[in-house]
């Protein structure tokens, strides 16, 4: 089921929600917790009914593990805490790259092997490093007490389980023995359903307007078509585009469901392209993902608590596995390697040169460094798109094609059979559409770098676990306010994304 779905939208999420505040004023907790439950094993059990024994089956065993880890110590502990990693990571290794590592051993030895194609789960990879955190922190003794229904719910609470956030059992323990309490319905609602209005916006206007403009160039450059230079340069920025709002509208879609139950949950996303530097960029792209790799990559490799030269190695070998866990293939190889290249980069040339010189306080370092940053992100996430090495190669290869400018006629055909140049053929635009392609392109990266995120937006209200200090304040700053002038614009977003749900596309986090 997907959160931009009329199934969900209009059915799945109204009775849930008039379940639990049937049950809320009752002060049950614990058959809060069921019903939650229960409505997050059919939230993803819609997807592929199959699949819901691996869930169970993995929420099991880490539980087990996680009682069994309280009790022993010494090397039985240890002994368990490996079979529990092994177990989490080798089911991840067979579902996710499984295929992969097949395919690899076919073409190197060059037979074929006649193999059933694996199926990848839904959220396996979320939920495996979600209790990956879990069984090392009780190994350690972190974890507080509590009962497998709170243990299900915070693997399985369907806000978060298909995409993330990555939370940890500390920050969603405690809250869920707290769902019985009296709750402040009206002002979750408000803010809830705002945020889930922002978010869904975010993805079926935003995101999916530029997928309309980005699929084709991939897809040209999958069938071997030569691409023109302009086009290349479209088909780049636009999934930068369409990747950007389609998690910030996922990440908020997140936050707003939890509030509407009286939970928070971590912010995930904080503007990262107006990060001024790589590093920061993966702490504000995916700020669970970069939290548990700091926090169970690199620091059990030693973290900075080494050589120069280790803490480089340490570095690149988490961004390399960032890289690889978003997909199995040589392009997530290679994206990873780059990461991993640009933030070694980044670390040397803070220590030699923009320290020294003293470079990071002055404005026009800040701006050129957004920038340089910026164009980074966006044409490695050519590697990010590409089904192929061969793909996205032919991208780069277009992006340097001096010889052709403009729209090819099969781009410019696609182009005009999208709703969007539909709307602009009735004003009499359709004819412009390298200025109405990057004129949106545009629009999208003003509004990325001076507009305040929806944490920013809702900061006032206290939405969320975290407030960090990542994240620039906006340029054109401003917050929502309950009243008149907000709900009429939250209901102008919501009439807008409805009239986009005839065609409901997955998040493009999913396949992660």
């Amino acid at each position: 089921m997907l959160f931009n779905s009329i199934e969900f939208l209009f059915i799945f999420l109204p009775a849930v929600w008039f379940g639990f505040w049937l049950l809320q004023r009752l002060g049950r907790p614990r058959l809060i917790m069921a019903w939650l439950i229960l409505a997050s094993f059919l939230f993803y059990g819609w997807w592929n009914p199959i699949y819901l024994w691996l869930l169970a089956l993995s929420i099991g065993v880490n539980y087990g593990l996680g009682g069994a880890l309280q009790r022993w110590q010494g090397l039985v502990k240890k002994a368990l805490l490996i079979c529990g990693i092994a177990f989490n990571i080798g089911l991840l290794a067979y579902f996710k790259y499984g295929n992969f590592f097949v395919e690899s051993i076919a073409v190197l030895n060059d037979v074929s092997f006649n193999f059933s194609h694996i199926v990848l789960p839904l959220a396996i990879s979320f939920y495996t490093f979600q209790q990956i955190t879990y069984l090392v922190d009780t190994s350690k003794g972190l974890t507080d007490s509590h009962g497998f229904l709170e243990y299900c719910l915070f693997v399985s609470f369907f806000p978060q389980l298909i995409a993330g956030p990555i939370v940890h059992h500390q920050e969603m323990l405690g809250q869920f023995k707290q769902l019985g309490a009296p709750q402040e319905t009206s002002r979750n609602l408000g803010i809830g359903l705002s945020i889930l209005v922002i978010g869904l916006f975010k993805k079926v206007v935003i995101a999916d307007s530029f997928g309309l403009f980005a699929t084709p160039i991939f897809t040209m450059a999958d069938s071997g078509v030569a691409l023109y230079t302009l086009e290349s340069l479209a088909g780049t920025f636009s999934y930068a585009m369409q990747l950007y709002f389609d998690f910030s509208g996922y990440s908020d879609m997140a936050i707003g469901l939890a509030c509407l139950f009286g939970l928070k949950l971590p912010v995930n996303f904080y503007s990262p392209y107006r990060a001024q530097n790589i590093s920061d960029f993966w702490r504000m792209w995916h700020a669970t993902l970069s939290r548990f790799l700091r926090d169970y990559v690199y620091a059990p490799l030693g973290g900075f608590l080494c050589s120069p030269r280790r803490q480089r190695f340490n570095l690149f070998m988490t961004m390399f596995a960032g890289g690889v866990w978003h997909g199995a293939g040589w392009t997530f190889f290679l994206y990873g390697v780059f990461h991993g290249v640009y933030v070694v980069l980044h670390q040397i040339w803070r220590i030699r040169v923009s320290g020294p010189l003293g470079l990071v306080g002055k404005g026009w370092y800040k701006a050129l460094a957004q920038l340089f940053t910026f164009l980074v992100v966006v044409f490695t996430l050519v590697l990010f798109r590409a089904e192929t090495v061969t793909a996205a190669a032919d991208v780069y290869q277009g992006l340097m094609n001096a010889d052709y400018w403009g729209f090819s006629p099969h781009y410019l055909q696609v182009l005009h059979a999208t709703n969007f140049f539909a709307i602009a053929d009735m004003v009499g635009l359709a004819g412009q559409a390298v200025i109405l392609v990057f004129g949106s392109l545009v629009l999208a990266i003003m509004g990325c770098w001076f507009l305040p995120s929806t944490w920013q937006l809702f900061q006032p209200f206290d939405i969320a676990l975290d407030k960090p200090p990542i994240g620039r304040a906006a340029v054109l700053s401003f917050s929502w306010q309950p009243g008149k002038v907000w709900a009429l614009f939250i209901a102008l977003l919501f009439t807008a994304s409805c009239l986009n749900l005839t065609q409901v596309s997955e998040f493009l986090y999913f396949q992660f």
